[in-house]
């Protein structure tokens, strides 16, 4: 094996290693995305709950107050 043999194979691994290490950081990047877009459908799920909470609280508060009045 001549030099010239051994330079291109050293820089073939150094691409497979690279393209490697590229593919992963793209699955692992979309992997971090997918998890971030569900934590904010779960955050605004809450708020809506939450929300839907306190507007039952307050209508349920001012239907059992007209009925102390009467």
């Amino acid at each position: 094996m001549t030099t010239k043999d051994v330079s291109r194979l050293v820089v073939l691994a150094a691409v497979v290693i690279i393209c490697v290490s590229v593919l992963f950081k793209l699955i692992t990047g979309a992997i971090s995305m997918v998890s971030a877009l569900g934590n904010v459908i779960l955050g605004v799920v809450v708020v809506v709950a939450l929300v839907v909470i306190v507007v039952w609280m307050f209508a349920y508060a001012k239907k059992m107050g007209k009925k102390k009045d009467e």
